[in-house]
């Protein structure tokens, strides 16, 4: 019975992001494809004269100018709401900001028709569809608040996740090389040096790093709170078996530039059986200190959106 309420909240959840996300994306293509086509008619200023009826009007360098510029604010505005899109609910705040553009934008309508550029009637269209976009834009802002407070149960920010996994007593990585040169044996290293209790997992290796290594996690001397699975993505699956026999509570999949060890089979699996799953990142970004390196490499996978941003 609580399973099932459980799952009934769960699809509740969903339901109510799935239909805000959909108002956001909705906002953010009609707002890119506005700011192209606003984008292409000041650089094309006959294609303008047109639209707006403008007669007697002869383009000069100080308009091809002032209005290369403004070309250049409405196409990189298009980039910047297609790139909202990737991630609609985090960055809805784009929609606010284009709400005051759309305000500049008006106004500069209006002066053109005070000053005699442009006739009333040719504007009247334009304010009508910048009056549109301001009450889609703050309407879909507005019903996104519903999907933060959905998307935001049960989750926490991956900085918060590292925090709590790292505070654990006893750990493991698995996926240590003999050669010691891989992401693996970084992370055993510096878990080592902080002072914390860590094993070795490697099942063609005796030793590394002058440590004892052992074939898996069910091998293990005593029993570990997290591990670190640093393998290849193939092999992550059967770790995560492990995981499970020997009651790992907290499991981080490394993933730094390339794919890592995330699996979606491994993932599913220890989120099933209960396990705390960080799916991505690398432990190095978040214990300290952090080397120069990974800070420079945390900022890069933040931007492109290569970390996770929430864990559930």
């Amino acid at each position: 019975m609580v399973a099932s309420i459980g799952t009934q909240r769960t699809c509740d959840r969903m339901t109510i992001q799935m239909s805000e996300v959909r108002w956001l994306r909705a906002s953010y293509w009609v707002g890119a494809i506005a700011d192209a086509m606003a984008g292409v008619l000041m650089l094309f200023p006959d294609a303008a004269t047109v639209v707006y009826g403008i007669t007697g009007f002869e383009p000069g360098p100080d308009y091809h100018y002032a209005m290369g510029l403004g070309a250049s604010l409405m196409l990189g505005w298009t980039v910047l709401l297609l790139w909202a899109d990737q991630r609609p609910v985090e960055r809805r705040g784009i929609l606010l900001i284009t709400v005051f553009v759309i305000f500049g934008m008006a106004l500069a309508g209006a002066y053109a028709v005070d000053s005699g550029l442009m006739a009333l009637p040719r504007m009247i269209p334009t304010w009508v569809f910048q009056a549109f976009l301001v009450v889609l834009f703050s309407y879909s802002y507005w019903r996104s608040r519903a999907a933060v407070a959905a998307k935001g149960e049960g989750t926490t920010t991956l900085a918060a996740a590292a925090a709590e996994f790292l505070s654990q007593g006893r750990f493991a990585v698995a996926g240590v090389s003999r050669a010691g040169n891989s992401p693996a044996n970084l992370i055993y290293r510096k878990l080592k040096e902080g002072g914390r209790q860590v094993f070795a997992t490697n099942p063609n290796a005796e030793t590394v790093e002058g440590d004892p290594c052992y074939r898996s996690l069910l091998e293990l001397p005593e029993r570990v709170d997290a591990v670190v699975i640093a393998t290849h993505p193939d092999k992550s699956i059967e770790v995560a078996r492990q995981c499970k026999e020997a009651g790992v509570h907290y499991v981080w999949f490394h993933r730094s530039i390339d794919g890592g060890s995330v699996s979606d089979e491994a993932l599913a699996f220890c989120r099933d059986y209960g396990a705390f799953v960080i799916p991505g990142g690398c432990p190095m970004m978040h214990l300290m200190p952090v080397d120069f390196g990974h800070r420079c490499m945390r900022g890069v996978l933040n931007l492109t959106g290569r970390l996770p941003k929430e864990i559930t």
